[in-house]
C-alpha cells in the first residue's frame, strides 16, 4: 500500500527548478556585472540618462512665446502646483514646483534662452541650472508667495533681483535720506521689503592703505548689501549697482545673515550656502563634496579717497529686516583677519584636495556597489542550486520509500499465494482419500 505523503512528493518534484534556467541566470547576472564593470572603467554611466523635459513644455507655452506670456503662465504653473495646496501630493507638488521655477529660470533669461533654444539641454552649463536670478517684483502680489517657496525647498541658487523701483531710486540719486556711516560706529536699522536704505562713508587713502570693510548682519532676515558708483550717461551723472553681495545664513547660529564688502590686502570668499536639505536627502555626500561648489571671490574694486555709497536692500519678501551696520578698518581687527586669511586660504586648498579625493571616493563607492550586486547575484545562484540540491534529495528519499515499500507488497502477496496454494494443496489431498474408502467397505460387504 503506498505511503500517503500529502501530496508532498509530487509538489517536490512540481516545484524543482530546471536547471538549465539556474545556469542561464548565473551567466546572466556575470554578464551584468561585467557590462556594469567595463561601463565603470569607461566612465560612463552604466545606464542611460533619464530624458529631461522640454522646458517650454514644462511651462505649457509655445517656444516663440512673449515675456508677458512666458510670466503668466510661470504664475499659473506655481500656483496650480504649490504644495500648499496639494497636501494629498505633497511630494509631487514639490517635485513639480522645483521643475517649473527652474524652466521659468531659464526660459526668462534672455541668455539662457538663447542658449537652449540652440542645443536644448547640452547647450546649458551646470550653473545655469544651479543658479539663476528670478525678479520677483514681476510677479506681483504671488511674487512673495513664491520666494518663500524658493527658500523652503532649496530650488536651485536663486537670487532676487533688486526691484525695479529702487534702482530707478538709484539712477536718479533720489535718495529719501542718506545716512552717515563711521569707521567703528555700528548703526542698527529696519528697511522694509524690496526697499533700501543708504549710506555715505568717507575714506582716506590712509583708511585704503590700512584696508577696510562694511559688513551687515541680520538676526534673521535675506538682504542685499551693495556699493554703488557714480558715472556718466547722457551728459548726466547717475549711479548703479558696483558690487551686490547677498546675505547667507551664517553657520554659527542659523537664522543669522551675513553680507560683507572688503578692501583688504588678500582676496576673501563667499563660501555660498550649504547644499539644502532636499538636496542632502537625495545625495548624502553632498555635505562634503557640494559644501564649496558656490564659493566664490568676494566682490572688490579699486578704491579711491572719498565718499563711497552702500546701501542695504531688503530681501525679504514678506516683512521688513531689522540688520546692523558697520564700517571696519583691517588694522584695527588685524588678528580676526589675519586668521580669517589662513582659514580661507586653507579652505581653498581643501577645496582641491577634496575635489580630487570626490574621484577617488565615487570609484571606490561604485566598485563596492558593484561588488554588493555580484555579491547579491552570487547568493541568489547559491540558494536556488542548494534548495534544487535539497529537494533532489528529498524526492530519492521518497522514490527509494516507494520502491521498498513495493517490494514488500510484491513479498507479501507472493507469501500470501504461496499459502493459498499449500491450502489448497491440502484440501484437494483430503477429498481424494475420503473417495477411496467407500470402494474398498463395498467389496467386504
Amino acid at each position: 500500500m503506498p505511503v500517503d505523503d500529502g501530496g508532498l512528493r509530487g509538489q517536490v518534484l512540481e516545484d524543482l527548478p530546471d536547471l538549465e534556467e539556474v545556469g542561464a541566470e548565473d551567466l546572466k547576472a556575470e554578464a551584468e556585472f561585467e557590462k556594469q564593470e567595463a561601463a565603470r572603467l569607461a566612465g560612463m554611466p552604466s545606464e542611460a540618462k533619464e530624458e529631461k523635459p522640454d522646458l517650454y513644455d514644462v511651462l505649457g507655452v509655445p517656444r516663440n512665446a512673449t515675456d508677458a506670456e512666458i510670466r503668466s503662465a510661470y504664475k499659473k504653473e506655481a500656483i496650480k502646483w504649490h504644495p500648499d495646496k496639494n497636501r494629498h501630493q505633497e511630494e509631487l507638488a514639490e517635485e513639480k514646483f522645483k521643475e517649473i521655477t527652474v524652466a521659468y529660470g531659464i526660459i526668462s533669461d534672455p541668455g539662457k534662452r538663447r542658449k537652449y533654444d540652440m542645443q536644448g539641454y547640452a547647450g546649458l552649463e551646470e550653473s545655469d541650472m544651479m543658479k539663476f536670478e528670478v525678479d520677483t517684483s514681476n510677479l506681483g502680489t504671488m511674487g512673495n508667495v513664491f520666494a518663500s517657496m524658493f527658500t523652503k525647498l532649496g530650488v536651485a541658487d536663486i537670487k532676487s533681483k533688486v526691484s525695479q523701483s529702487v534702482l530707478d531710486e538709484m539712477e536718479n540719486g533720489e535718495f529719501k535720506k542718506l545716512r552717515e556711516l563711521k569707521f567703528g560706529e555700528p548703526i542698527s536699522k529696519t528697511v522694509k521689503k524690496q526697499g533700501a536704505n543708504y549710506f555715505k562713508l568717507v575714506v582716506t587713502q590712509e583708511d585704503i592703505d590700512a584696508g577696510f570693510g562694511v559688513h551687515v548682519k541680520s538676526p534673521g532676515s535675506k538682504f542685499k548689501l551693495l556699493l554703488l558708483e557714480k558715472f556718466e550717461h547722457k551728459n548726466r551723472e547717475i549711479m548703479d549697482i558696483k558690487i551686490q553681495e547677498d546675505s547667507l545664513k551664517t553657520e554659527f547660529g542659523k537664522k543669522n545673515h551675513f553680507a560683507g564688502i572688503f578692501f583688504l590686502d588678500f582676496p576673501t570668499y563667499n563660501m555660498g550656502p550649504e547644499p539644502s536639505v532636499m538636496v542632502q536627502a537625495e545625495d548624502p555626500e553632498s555635505v562634503l563634496f557640494r559644501r564649496m561648489d558656490r564659493c566664490q571671490p568676494r566682490g572688490t574694486c579699486q578704491v579711491h579717497p572719498g565718499e563711497m555709497i552702500f546701501a542695504v536692500y531688503g530681501d525679504n519678501f514678506i516683512k521688513s529686516s531689522s540688520y546692523t551696520i558697520e564700517a571696519i578698518r583691517q588694522t584695527d581687527y588685524a588678528d580676526f583677519f589675519s586668521r580669517i586669511k589662513i582659514i580661507e586660504e586653507n579652505l581653498m586648498k581643501r577645496r582641491a584636495i577634496v575635489a580630487k579625493f570626490e574621484q577617488a571616493y565615487y570609484q571606490t563607492k561604485k566598485t563596492w556597489q558593484l561588488a554588493q550586486l555580484r555579491f547579491n547575484a552570487e547568493m541568489k545562484h547559491m540558494d536556488k542550486c542548494m534548495n534544487a540540491r535539497d529537494q533532489l534529495y528529498q524526492a530519492l528519499s521518497f522514490k527509494d520509500k516507494q520502491e521498498k515499500l513495493v517490494r514488500e507488497e510484491k513479498f507479501q502477496r507472493e507469501k500470501q499465494e504461496k499459502e493459498k496454494e499449500k491450502e489448497e494443496g491440502k484440501a484437494s489431498g483430503s477429498s481424494s482419500n475420503s473417495g477411496g474408502g467407500g470402494g474398498f467397505f463395498s467389496f467386504f460387504s
